[in-house]
């Protein structure tokens, strides 16, 4: 009999490699042209505020399901309340 294979579990993210977005210049870069240099901070700042940009979706999203959640427990409660004030009539 075959044994299923054993899943590979992933990295916390505090173990995982530092992203291109938050490193320095390394190496030789700063013998670049200062216009290279200044081109590759742009690229570094804009992915960091693309970055920023989703987990602040995320958070909205986050939210908005659990206003949608509040909302459907209170409908539930008010067509409960309705049911009950028909059976007593």
């Amino acid at each position: 009999m075959k044994k299923a294979p054993a899943k590979m579990k992933k990295a916390p993210a505090k173990m995982m490699k530092k992203s291109p977005a938050k490193k320095a210049l390394v190496g030789n870069q700063k013998n670049l042209p200062d216009n290279l240099k200044k081109k590759i901070l742009a690229v570094d700042e804009t992915k960091k505020s693309a970055l920023e940009m989703k987990k602040s979706a995320m958070k909205m999203k986050k939210e908005s399901m659990a206003m949608m959640k509040k909302s459907a427990m209170m409908m539930k409660k008010v067509s409960a309340m309705k049911m009950k004030m028909k059976k007593k009539k």
